[in-house]
């Protein structure tokens, strides 16, 4: 009977714990689910958290990618972690062959000249306004830099353009009064000579007189040339291309290329319509054509490139000469200043002049050794 009582006991202590173990597992099962939901609680703000953080990154990139600006992003280690459209473009190089490569091992080079610096990049050249600054996170500890190339190069033009146009002004009102000045003497000189002329007849000394008629009448283009510069244009504006008014520009100097033993080079890409006074244009690409001459040794090559972009019709002229000094490309615009012993200045001057009045420009590219290239800008018309 003992035994049978301990065997109950047994079977009731047993059946106690199982029932202990019951009610353990029932709440172990229920904590187990409260820590799945959890669980999955957790991981779906955290699923939310990294979308939203991507979310974020790629609304920056958007913004940065969008920025007319070249923004070079580096880690700690100054190695390329972003590299924007606008980098891509001026730098010449594609995002996915930088990112991760050292910022210093880029191909290009940072050349500062006074207050200006410039980007060389490729056989592109750029001013360029430059700025470094390091990126912190929340502790104040440096993550990485940014860097920013802006390019100024079109600013700097136009500042360019304006400071020459305030001098154009300043010096053709000059220049109007110095021709008012001048002419009614020169007329009275010339009247003169040609009285004196008539009075000596086939005599060795009219040569004399001769002489100075010629000169007087020298003197007078180059009045004329400075009281064109002088009086304000009045263009008479049509539609053209500048394929026929060049066609006519070349007719007149071709006896004079010839005799040089000059060899032109022309290519038309392309030729939309301007608008323009051709009888104008026609003396800016003369004078352009003519120095381009005078620059070119004998027997050398003039060439006439015709293209154009979204906005522009453009002409280069490429002569073979020494080049111009980098301090004289700005001056050689300036009325009244020539690099050639016997030219007046105003070739240049009258060529920027005409081409404002068409709402166009002017720009030189010369390498000492090199040649020039004068590239010409007019609007295209629909």
């Amino acid at each position: 009977m003992e035994d049978i009582s301990r065997l109950n006991d047994a079977f009731y202590n047993f059946t106690e714990a199982s029932r202990s173990l019951e009610q353990i597992y029932e709440k172990l099962k229920e904590r187990v689910n409260y820590l799945t939901l959890e669980v999955e609680r957790k991981n779906k703000q955290l699923e939310q958290a990294l979308c939203d953080t991507e979310e974020v990154k790629d609304y920056l990139k958007g913004i940065l990618e969008s920025l007319s600006e070249s923004i070079i992003v580096l880690d700690t280690n100054e190695r390329v972690t972003m590299f924007n459209k606008a980098a891509e473009r001026m730098f010449g190089l594609r995002e996915e062959d930088v990112i991760g490569r050292s910022y210093d091992g880029l191909d290009f080079h940072v050349e500062y000249e006074g207050a200006e610096t410039f980007l060389a990049a490729g056989e592109k050249r750029y001013n360029v306004f430059l700025s470094h600054a390091n990126v912190f996170d929340s502790e104040g500890a440096v993550r990485g830099a940014v860097i920013l190339f802006q390019d100024i190069t079109r600013i700097k033009e136009l500042e360019a353009q304006q400071e020459r146009n305030k001098r154009l002004v300043a010096m053709g009102e000059m220049a109007a009064q110095i021709v008012h000045e001048i002419r009614s003497p020169l007329c009275s000189i010339e009247l003169y000579a040609s009285m004196l002329d008539s009075e000596l007849g086939d005599s060795p000394h009219s040569n004399l007189a001769r002489g100075i008629s010629t000169g007087i009448r020298s003197l007078n283009n180059i009045l004329t040339n400075m009281l064109l510069f002088a009086k304000p244009q009045k263009p008479r504006f049509y539609p053209l291309t500048l394929s026929a008014v060049l066609e006519d520009s070349l007719f007149m100097l071709m006896p004079l290329i010839e005799s040089h033993g000059i060899s032109l080079d022309r290519q038309k890409e392309s030729d939309p319509c301007v608008y323009g006074d051709s009888e104008l244009l026609k003396q800016v690409f003369m004078n352009i054509i003519i120095n381009a001459l005078q620059a070119t040794p004998n027997d050398g090559t003039i060439g006439i490139r015709q293209w154009s972009n979204e906005e522009f019709a453009i002409v280069d002229i490429r002569d073979e000469g020494e080049g111009i000094r980098h301090e004289n490309l700005e001056r050689i615009f300036d009325p009244f200043f020539s690099t050639k012993e016997k030219g007046t200045g105003l070739g240049l001057a009258i060529a920027s002049k005409i081409l404002l009045v068409h709402d166009g420009r002017i720009k030189v590219e010369s390498k000492l050794g090199n040649g020039s290239t004068f590239r010409l800008f007019l609007p295209i018309k629909e």
